[in-house]
């Protein structure tokens, strides 16, 4: 399979202004309103393309009394997102009229969400989404973001969080950018400071990277014992089945199945609109309900 991007997920405080800029603004639909199964009283919210597939989707973890992040020694940034060819205009346009301040370099768009996450709008040559991976919504169909492109690997030692990925995965490096298929890759950059990084409104906890099917994430699992790496978990999502490792300068990565996905538990039609827990927590909904932290 060819690698990408499969999912991202933060941290943020206000669930409105999250759904507001996401969903509103950025055009993504609202796939999954669920739980963090390693704390229930934590929402867990899912943004993505129609059906939420793999490489489409953005996940926000709602953490009422967040406070304020820092990124210092080791951190995961930027959202970058592949929109289709000829649409950079529209993006522009659109930007300007919610009143979104942006800076444009060559097909590129810069702005920061509600918690100052840096959003990288990135036109490309590729033709814009089938009409049922579209959002009905009100930005045309021509126009729709067509999923995840990039994100940035913020470390004290780049050259060993290269190796990281060279060794796990075969996945080679030039001028510190890791091209995971033809548009998609992520940045392995310096960081600015050795001083310690919190955690805060606008973190990104981790980034996922697709893996193939189950048998695929065993064997990724094995290797990475046989080569000794921080491997924190391999666990079944209900979603997907993931493994979550530590990368040598301590930032979370996550290997997710493609498969089943977000209609275990709820209809294609009717994901996002209520919340949702996969089989394995259905018997607990009424402690989970009762114990979700409310928003402030």
């Amino acid at each position: 399979m060819i690698p990408f991007i499969h999912h991202v997920s933060l941290l943020t405080r206000n669930s409105s202004a999250n759904q507001s800029f996401y969903i509103e603004l950025l055009g993504l639909r609202f796939v999954k309103h669920t739980v963090n199964q390693d704390n229930h009283r934590m929402i867990h919210d899912y943004y993505g393309n129609y059906y939420g597939a793999p490489g489409s989707v953005i996940t926000f973890f709602i953490v009422p009394l967040l406070g304020q992040r820092y990124d210092n020694d080791h951190f995961l940034s930027t959202i970058g997102l592949k929109i289709p060819k000829d649409s950079l205009p529209f993006w522009k346009t659109r930007l300007t009229e919610a009143q979104i301040s942006f800076e444009q370099r060559e097909n590129k768009l810069y702005f920061f969400d509600p918690d100052q996450i840096e959003i990288h709008l990135i036109e490309t040559d590729l033709p814009f989404l089938e009409e049922k991976y579209q959002v009905k919504n009100d930005i045309p169909g021509d126009k729709q973001i067509l999923g995840l492109l990039s994100t940035e690997f913020h470390v004290v030692e780049p050259k060993k969080t290269l190796a990281f990925f060279n060794r796990l995965l075969d996945w080679n490096s030039s001028d510190q950018r890791i091209y995971l298929n033809d548009t998609d890759f992520i940045d392995v950059l310096p960081s600015v400071s050795q001083e310690k990084s919190r955690m805060g409104r606008g973190s990104m906890d981790h980034v996922a990277f697709a893996a193939a099917d189950d048998q695929a994430l065993d064997a990724l699992y094995e290797k990475a014992k046989s080569l000794n790496l921080v491997i924190e978990k391999i666990v079944n999502r209900g979603y997907f089945r993931s493994l979550y490792l530590r990368e040598p300068g301590g930032n979370r990565v996550e290997f997710a199945t493609v498969s089943p996905g977000f209609t275990i538990d709820e209809t294609l039609e009717d994901l996002g609109k209520s919340l949702a827990l996969p089989p394995f927590l259905e018997e607990q909904r009424k402690e989970i309900e009762k114990k979700i932290y409310q928003e402030k």
